[in-house]
């Protein structure tokens, strides 16, 4: 199995969500900040008399976790989903999943 995290600016969110929907997946996501490599976004204060740079960057992280056989497909499908944005796509592998009610392992939780 493999854990797929993919951080995105808020604005990009719904299309993976959108992927991961598409697919059929499960899924969690919630809102994050963070600093990177972009700049965090200036705000205009004051009726545009002054200015603030925020300390961190808006994002979204989303969580799923998928057969090994569909994990490539997946990356792939996010890519194309967020291609020429930004953000960032980590997949993990999973050693063991355990569904708490049914005490079911393995892929058989997905």
């Amino acid at each position: 199995m493999k854990r797929i995290e993919t951080i995105v600016p808020q604005s990009d969110k719904f299309k993976v969500i959108g992927v991961l929907e598409e697919l059929g997946l499960h899924f969690t996501h919630y809102d994050t900040r963070g600093k990177g490599k972009n700049p965090p976004a200036t705000v205009e204060l004051h009726r545009g008399t002054g200015t603030m740079t925020e300390e961190f960057n808006e994002n979204a992280t989303i969580l799923t976790v998928v057969a090994d056989s569909m994990a490539d497909k997946v990356v792939e499908k996010i890519l194309n989903s967020t291609y020429g944005g930004e953000g960032i796509v980590f997949v993990h592998e999973v050693k063991d999943a355990i569904d708490i009610k049914s005490k079911k392992r393995g892929d058989s939780v997905l």
